[in-house]
């Protein structure tokens, strides 16, 4: 009897585990890349370059790893909540977790039904996901034209973007899908009562997406990061895209405004590439695009760049890619300068 007692109960257990485990779900991922090459960039100091042979991770894409889950709350609404790291696969190190956390990827904790999602914490800005979304090279800091001039140029010489990939502390709002359309509001408060530079972030975005036409637009209002160089950032942009099936076509566009006292600063940007499948596997990537400077700065400073690579899977979840890029800087106070940058590497996706 006891044994029979003791077989209802277990069964009573597995069951109960097995109806939890499908009400909620949680999942380990993320992406490992390495390169090795020929990178160059430039010297701001006395305007030269600076060349070396490396190893480096993040090239074509920041590695990192994450956790996320949902819940089933009933009634078509989830719990959900992403964390998630950078790290470099060169080194092991964790990387440009800027927001000064560990997951500094991205750490939200939100719910969604019919209604969207609403989602507390630090979340990808919208502008971010405008300019990932619509140039050859998607979030590479490195062959990216569009993230090189938001991001990686450097805030302190050219009105690149304050604010990092994820804006911290903020609200989201996203619509469901409309008719292929979609919206999405985001505010991150200043979180003091205080005076001084903190000021509140604001972003509204837009989006249609129709086979294989894709459209966004989007605007932020951002308060200074670091004070010195500017108050205010009031940024907007345009991006589309059209997949002919033999070629895919991307387009960009976006100003950059930053607000300091009495001298204001902008930048103008334009981006056009595509992508090229050649077989099955393969894929020939190309890009250019131009900013141009007109800041307290530089008084009419230029960046162009040139990038073309391939990508080829090896499976599903893994690849090897060649890419090169060049950079022009010109009209900067100092004699023009090109960098040129050449790297092979290896992607995994888990």
């Amino acid at each position: 009897m006891f044994a029979k007692k003791t077989l209802v109960a277990a069964a009573a257990l597995l069951a109960v585990a097995g109806a939890a485990q499908a009400e909620s779900s949680v999942k380990l991922y993320g992406y490992i890349e390495a390169s090795v090459g020929s990178f160059e960039d430039f010297n701001f100091v006395d305007g030269t370059t600076d060349r070396a042979t490396k190893v480096e991770s993040g090239n074509m894409m920041t590695s990192f790893f994450g956790l996320s889950g949902s819940e089933d709350l009933g009634g078509g609404l989830k719990a959900e909540f992403v964390l998630e790291s950078f790290l470099a696969g060169d080194t092991g190190s964790e990387v440009r977790n800027l927001a000064g956390g560990f997951w500094g990827r991205g750490s939200w904790v939100g719910v969604s039904g019919d209604f969207g999602r609403v989602a507390l914490g630090q979340y990808d800005n919208a502008f971010f996901t405008m300019g990932l979304a619509y140039n050859p090279f998607g979030s590479s800091m490195t062959f990216s034209p569009s993230m090189v001039s938001y991001y990686s140029l450097g805030g302190f010489l050219a009105p690149s973007l304050g604010y990092d990939t994820g804006w911290v502390n903020s609200i989201t709002y996203e619509t469901p899908t409309l008719g292929g359309f979609t919206a999405a509001l985001q505010y991150a408060p200043k979180e003091t009562s205080a005076g001084g530079d903190a000021k509140n972030n604001y972003a509204v975005s837009a989006a249609y997406n129709a086979g294989a036409l894709s459209v966004m637009g989007v605007y932020t209002s951002s308060g200074a990061i670091n004070s010195a160089y500017f108050d205010r950032q009031k940024n907007w942009g345009l991006g589309a895209s059209y997949d002919f099936g033999a070629a895919k076509l991307f387009a960009q566009y976006s100003v950059v405004k930053r607000e300091t006292g009495g001298a204001d600063g902008k930048s103008k940007f334009f981006q056009i590439g595509a992508t090229v499948p050649v077989t099955e596997a393969g894929k020939v990537m190309v890009s250019y695009g131009q900013t141009k400077y007109d800041d307290f700065y530089v008084a009419d400073g230029k960046l162009k760049q040139f990038s073309l690579g391939y990508d080829h899977s090896l499976s599903k979840r893994s690849g090897v890619y060649a890419a090169l890029t060049s950079k022009k800087l010109s009209d900067f106070g100092f004699e023009d300068e090109t960098a040129n940058t050449f790297a092979v590497g290896l992607r995994h996706a888990f």
